[in-house]
């Protein structure tokens, strides 16, 4: 993961007030990523090579967390597979992640494990009464209907004695007789329990369920509690306190959506489901879709973490996906009086021994969250048509940024509102400004002072980083840039980002 320094030291600013320092000039492009959780980023382990960990979950064994999940890239030839495999994970700190093995991997051309078959959402659980690591994974279930359609995935069972030794499959099962869609484990104790989005015989997805798994785990029982599954997929469950939250995001193919929750004390009486609150605004989870609650307990107390899975790397068919950086993406999550609101930050530093989180209040502050020249999430734009746009501006794919400019007289611009805690902030951007412009300064307002701006006329041919230290005192801050200028001129914003002091 590009989430690197075990937590990252945010300066503390003494000067209250607005002050501007402009710090040295980058050299071909904007500055690196965070070094914590990099959101909109391509994470890789310590080797440096990327991590490949989709759909499954992330636990803490003692003081090291561990993260399993697919590696699932699509071959450049669909007439020869990759095989898949079930990638294990460790870290001291959730965000310095070291590859430790392929626990299963595909392969031959017969079997539930051959080449180019299903296996998605390993759950890598630790039963505490027999000592045994168990995976439950979906694979494919070769079942049809009357109507010849191909039904949903019938459960794989692995186990072995220790987490890094040999993983023995012990066959697949069905859930209640029937297969089934999206998965995940709940894990209590002594208690295991599969979640599931349920098929009947003739339909795939036609309800939600929970399953206790037998003593061992190996086995899954029929279901205590079946509810409507709301036209969601992707169900898990956390405990925060003494109620349980069930979690799952929509049905868009590959695509990011909204994420929604219900709740219970008993996991058999639930409430309805409702959506999660985003902040900033956002339909699709910030390009995502859910995978899990990660709770961060430390010595501080309870933090929480969303696991967020994005597709478009291995994307190939006709359908939605999203079109941004990262295969993964981690947003803090709150509880406000039991509602939980997922946060979009950029960035998030995580003391995973304290169980805290300090994160960037900007959501997409890199603009790599969807596919250049599109509409900029999380961010507003107005002036001039087509003046305010995301593209790439440099050979790095990975590295968009927001332009403002037009090959005629124009003005431009672009902000977003954020809500924030009172105190003392530091706003930092990296720019690039042909000069020139009537006027182009980037801007703060309504946080509680006059409006701030921070002039960015001046021609600047490569990337130059700015910090201003700001007071909020009214709960909110707008951050805005804006660009009035003649034809040809323009000015490039990347790495925005607000850190609480």
């Amino acid at each position: 993961m590009r989430i690197g320094a075990f937590f990252r030291a945010v300066a503390m600013i003494t000067l209250v007030g607005l002050a501007t320092a402009i710090g040295a000039a980058a050299p071909a492009i904007a500055a690196a990523p965070h070094p914590d959780i990099a959101n909109d980023t391509v994470w890789s382990d310590t080797a440096g090579n990327q991590i490949k960990a989709q759909g499954g979950n992330v636990f803490a064994e003692g003081s090291t967390w561990y993260w399993v999940g697919t590696g699932m890239d699509r071959s450049p030839d669909p007439a020869n597979p990759l095989p898949k495999s079930i990638n294990l994970y460790s870290s001291p700190d959730l965000a310095n992640w070291t590859f430790v093995k392929a626990l299963v991997t595909q392969s031959g051309d017969t079997g539930d494990l051959r080449v180019g078959a299903w296996l998605g959402r390993p759950q890598l659980i630790h039963n505490p009464v027999t000592g045994r690591y168990i995976i439950w994974v979906e694979v494919g279930s070769g079942l049809t209907n009357s109507a010849g359609d191909s039904l949903g995935n019938a459960q794989g069972v692995f186990e072995s004695d220790s987490l890094t030794g040999t993983f023995a499959y012990q066959g697949k099962q069905l859930t209640n007789g029937v297969t089934a869609g999206d998965h995940s484990v709940f894990v209590e104790g002594e208690d295991a329990y599969l979640v599931y989005v349920g098929d009947s015989t003739q339909t795939r997805n036609v309800d939600m369920n929970i399953a206790p798994l037998s003593a061992d785990w190996l086995t899954v029982g029929a279901p205590t509690w079946t509810g409507d599954y709301g036209h969601h997929e992707a169900p898990g469950i956390v405990k925060v306190g003494s109620t349980y939250y069930l979690f799952a995001s929509g049905m868009n193919w590959w695509a990011g959506t909204p994420t929604s929750y219900r709740t219970s004390t008993d996991l058999q009486t639930w409430s309805t489901w409702s959506n999660v609150a985003n902040q900033p605004a956002s339909s699709t989870s910030f390009g995502t879709q859910f995978e899990q609650i990660i709770p961060v307990v430390g010595t501080a107390g309870t933090s929480y973490l969303y696991n967020g899975d994005r597709y478009s790397q291995f994307y190939g068919g006709g359908s939605a996906a999203p079109g941004g950086i990262g295969r993964n993406a981690w947003y803090p999550v709150t509880f406000s009086s039991g509602v939980p609101m997922l946060h979009g930050a950029t960035d998030v530093a995580v003391n995973a021994s304290a169980g805290t989180l300090a994160w960037n209040r900007v959501a997409n502050g890199r603009f790599d969250q969807d596919v250049a020249s599109a509409s900029i999430p999380q961010w507003s734009s107005s002036g001039t048509a087509g003046a305010v746009k995301v593209q790439d501006t440099t050979s790095t794919a990975s590295n968009r940024q927001l332009t403002l400019g037009n090959a005629t007289a124009f003005n431009a611009w672009a902000s977003q509102d954020l809500s924030v805690p009172n105190g003392t902030y530091t706003l930092k951007f990296d720019y690039k400004s042909s000069g020139g412009a009537n006027n182009a300064y980037i801007s703060l307002k309504n946080h509680g002072a006059v409006e701030s701006q921070t002039s960015v006329k001046s021609a600047q041919g490569v990337w130059m980083t700015k910090t201003v230290t700001f007071e909020v005192t009214t709960g909110k801050v707008r951050i805005g840039a804006w660009l009035d200028g003649s034809g040809g001129q323009w000015l490039n914003l990347d790495n925005v980002s607000i850190w609480k002091n």
